[in-house]
């Protein structure tokens, strides 16, 4: 049985041992960690059975600012981790004129589903992150979305319907290599509860992602979605609009035993080892317990794939990396 294979098994919500698994650091851990082995190819020695490749290019400027491919500036030095903080916003006013939407770049995305199926014994992931609400702030500014869902609210329909056009072209080139899943990011939640709110994420991204899946659905592929925080409101609506995949499911804002039974015969839970309490406070011994905990409550009768809740950040020290990958390892 190949990877592919033993997370093809968990989405039909079979049991399968070793529950299939995926070590997601930042670029700064990734480095640390290679370091701290010498092994130079550390995380493609990890035995990850997810392949992923992000729908992203950037251009560097300078004093550690870049640019993407929506024209929206980050900087890196505000913010630990590998995007930072968006720089100043693109559109002042809540108006499209002006603005050019990018063309999706073909020939990057091509590259990189090639990349993807050059990888035939690993599950297949082609990640559209910043997908909607988040692409839609990063162009706006938080604030200033939010107020727009109040105040603006045909402009909130033109700025994310023009994004969902973005992001269907992007999958109708992707749907044409043998890919598995297309992976969308986009943060909803906060410790407790939506950003937005249930009335706005119900009016402005409910129905713009049932389009989303349902079209993935149409090319023969999965879909996955990303989302950080509490998102407990609409997991209705994402088992309706028929998600595959969630992830990153924070057991500190998630009741996992009863998301697990009402949820999991349907939505396969990805994630679960949390990033923010677990991961660098517990001693390896900790760790290990509490990962074993809740491999055996998510892993019943398939639906899990154990990863943590986030690429893991510089505050995660080697030897705890090293102990998720001992659990994952010998399950």
């Amino acid at each position: 049985m190949t990877k592919r294979d033993a997370v093809l098994r968990a989405l039909r919500h079979e049991d399968v041992r070793p529950v299939p698994y995926f070590l997601e650091m930042t670029a700064e851990v990734a480095a640390r960690m290679r370091e701290y082995t010498g092994d130079p190819l550390f995380f493609e020695h990890s035995g990850s059975y997810l392949a992923q490749e992000r729908n992203e290019s950037f251009v560097d400027l300078e004093d550690g600012l870049f640019k993407d491919m929506f024209g929206v500036v980050w900087d890196k030095g505000r913010q630990e981790g590998d995007f930072g903080v968006v720089h100043a916003v693109t559109l002042e006013e809540p108006t499209l004129e002006g603005y050019v939407f990018p063309e999706p770049d073909e020939a990057l995305i091509r590259e990189k589903c090639e990349r993807l199926v050059a990888q035939p014994d690993k599950f297949t992931m082609y990640i559209i992150g910043f997908s909607l609400f988040e692409r839609a702030w990063s162009l706006r500014g938080m604030e200033n979305l939010l107020c727009d869902m109040v105040e603006e609210e045909e402009f909130v329909d033109a700025l994310m319907d023009r994004i969902v056009e973005y992001n269907l072209k992007v999958i109708d080139i992707v749907s044409e290599y043998p890919i598995d899943c297309v992976f969308f990011g986009d943060d909803w939640g906060m410790q407790k509860g939506l950003i937005m709110g249930y009335q706005h994420w119900k009016r402005f991204i409910g129905p713009r992602i049932e389009r989303e899946y349902a079209y993935v659905k149409s090319k023969g592929m999965y879909v996955a979605q990303h989302s950080c925080g509490d998102c407990s409101q609409v997991f209705p609506d994402l088992e309706r609009f028929g998600l595959d995949i969630y992830n990153t499911f924070q057991p500190e804002v998630y009741d996992i035993e009863y998301f697990k039974k009402r949820f999991g015969p349907r939505i396969t839970f990805y994630g679960g080892i949390s990033t923010q309490t677990l991961l660098p406070f517990a001693t390896p011994e900790e760790l290990e317990k509490e990962m074993r905990r809740i491999l055996g409550i998510l892993s019943k009768d398939g639906g899990y794939i154990l990863a943590p809740t986030h690429a893991m950040p510089g505050d995660i020290p080697p030897e705890n990396v090293m102990t998720f990958l001992k659990v994952c390892q010998n399950q």
